[in-house]
């Protein structure tokens, strides 16, 4: 039985990047990124631990939260018990908009690693005193201890060239699909999945003649800007320009995109609903496809047994052709560290934390990608699991094209964000041109980068 907490937990958590950080100052780096503080001149003793606290918005998700404590518990009576490091865990809100952690620091609590998302990344470099992995860790070390991480995920959290954040709970946009509604549609669910969008409309199309029901759903609101990006890159455009200045999704491949997504809207073939309505209908078997993260396969899994249908899908879909170019949503691992024993403290964790055990609980417990990709066909580690679970592979396969989500610049990121979203919702459920609509949020949001 699906409990309708875990599914509103997770459609706040899941894709996400929700925002919201106010100016505040930070205490542990200036806005250049360079640290006061350095790791390898840190001294840790088993005898007197230091302790160090983690942020994060899986904490306080019912579908993350055991996970996420397994990992901080496992830490804790291992590594942190030999070198001498105690971890604490704090919740921050299930959105990942980081009220607590921006409130802590103001208030000049400890906050020391924050599961923090991408949108936001350059705000909390400029007002939260995130410090950069080369400044406080070394370049060396960095190499040693993400060796065989995948290296576009190493790029995701890179500002101005320095690492803010080093990815963590991450995904690609999947395409969840009911088997079982196919087939009620004369579609073979082993060779009619979608793999562009031309072929989407017609899926769609006799998914909805056949059954009535409603084919696809693509989110539309801030839970779902991940999936907006992946949609307009995957047809050749862009978010920002190369150098985070100028926004320039209003280009005609940007248009293109959000053209053909209008059409499926305006047919009745995508749904309108929230990502949490859009979830609960999945999860009872009333919806064929759903354009979203991996963060919700173990829960899709449970719902498909519990009421009776099959759960399939694939990768996201490309345009006239072309593979499609993913963007991840999910979080990233920041650091804040005011001494060097506390940013030697924070270095042992997060190697724990992105190492092959932590990223294995990660994906069997929650969904996400195994940013080792290595681990995949290793049975000391998620062979079993994806030789059950074909979608990892999947999404695994999709890293090869990846684009990073964007970091909006500069400090206003929470507003800049919401323009894009809000100019997307109403391009593709209104009336509204969608080129107009474009091309006025793209003005606005360069005025306000100006």
């Amino acid at each position: 039985m699906i409990d309708r907490r875990s599914l509103v937990s997770l459609a706040a958590v899941a894709g996400l990047g929700l925002i919201g950080l106010n100016g505040c100052s930070g205490t542990a780096g200036d806005a250049s990124g360079e640290a006061a503080v350095n790791a390898a001149r840190g001294t840790l003793d088993p005898k007197n631990p230091t302790k160090i606290t983690f942020y994060s918005y899986s904490l306080s998700s019912s579908s993350a939260e055991g996970t996420m404590n397994d990992i901080i518990n496992s830490f804790n009576d291992t590594v942190g018990a030999e070198k001498g490091v105690v971890v604490e865990g704090v919740a921050e809100e299930a959105t990942g908009a980081l009220t607590k952690t921006t409130s802590d620091i103001q208030a000049g609590n400890q906050v020391n690693v924050i599961q923090h998302n991408f949108i936001s990344l350059d705000t909390s470099r400029i007002n939260l005193g995130i410090q950069a992995y080369e400044d406080i860790f070394g370049t060396e070390a960095m190499d040693e201890a993400f060796k065989g991480i995948d290296e576009g995920a190493k790029q995701l959290g890179v500002i101005d060239d320095k690492t803010y954040g080093m990815a963590f709970t991450f995904s690609t946009p999947v395409l969840y699909a009911n088997a079982t509604l196919f087939r009620q549609a004369g579609l073979d669910p082993a060779a009619d999945i979608p793999t562009t969008w031309d072929d989407m409309y017609t899926v769609c199309k006799t998914i909805k003649d056949a059954t009535g029901l409603y084919p696809l759903h693509i989110g539309t609101s801030m839970t779902s800007i991940w999936v907006m990006e992946s949609i307009i890159r995957s047809n050749g455009g862009a978010i920002l320009n190369d150098d985070r200045t100028e926004a320039v999704f209003a280009s005609d491949e940007g248009v293109e995109a959000i053209e053909m997504w209008k059409r499926l809207y305006e047919e009745g073939l995508c749904a309108p609903m929230t990502d949490t309505e859009a979830m609960n209908l999945f999860t009872s078997g009333q919806l064929g496809m759903q354009l979203y993260t991996t963060a919700l396969y173990s829960l899709y899994q449970g719902a498909a047994a519990s009421a009776g249908w099959e759960l399939t899908g694939g990768g996201e879909p490309g345009f006239g052709g072309e593979p499609a170019v993913p963007t991840n949503s999910g979080s990233c691992l920041a650091v804040r560290a005011s001494t060097d024993t506390e940013a030697a403290a924070c270095w042992e964790f997060i190697k724990y934390a992105t190492s092959a055990e932590s990223y294995t609980k990660i994906t069997e417990g929650i969904g996400y990608l195994p940013l080792r990709a290595d681990i995949v066909d290793d049975p000391a580690y998620l062979k079993a699991f994806a030789d059950e679970n074909p979608l990892i592979r999947t999404n695994l396969a999709q890293l090869k094209n990846i684009k990073p989500s964007t970091i909006w610049p500069g400090d206003s990121a929470t507003e800049l964000s919401q323009i894009f979203v809000d100019a997307i919702a109403q391009a593709v459920t209104t009336d509204a041109d969608v080129r107009e609509t474009l091309e006025a949020a793209q003005e606005q949001i360069n005025g306000m980068i100006g």
